[in-house]
């Protein structure tokens, strides 16, 4: 069987984490029972997604952690940038500093790019080749 993938947008994220709309939870589930439909989460929306989760719904870090890491531990469930995306959460756990700044850090070493930033202090925990301008 082939299955079929499709990218997911920030607000099914939401609703799987949230679980905050019964009727569209029902069609989650039943599209993922089919069994012929991978989600393919763009980094870019797991960023968004945990912003959305923290600072909207008021999530806490640790909790919000654990549930993407078993998300995207799933069948069904492709990451666009999966090594990339499993070294920033894993480290992620470690900060206490924003994602997407563990995110960028991660990038820039993979990309062999420094980062251009006013935030040393944070930057400075991630261990990464960062300028001031």
């Amino acid at each position: 069987m082939n299955k079929q993938m499709m990218i997911a947008d920030t607000n099914i994220l939401i609703r799987l984490f949230t679980k905050d709309d019964d009727s569209q939870m029902e069609q989650l589930v039943q599209l993922n029972e089919q069994g012929d439909t991978t989600f393919y989460i763009l980094s870019l929306v797991l960023l968004e997604a945990y912003w959305v989760l923290r600072k909207v719904y008021g999530f806490e870090k640790k909790a919000i952690l654990q549930v993407f890491e078993d998300f995207v531990e799933s069948d069904g469930v492709e990451l666009e940038e999966d090594n990339l995306m499993q070294r920033v959460l894993f480290r992620f756990h470690e900060v206490n500093v924003d994602l997407v700044d563990v995110y960028l850090a991660q990038k820039s070493r993979s990309l062999d790019l420094p980062i251009l930033t006013w935030n040393s202090k944070d930057f400075r925990k991630l261990d990464c080749e960062f300028y001031r301008p």
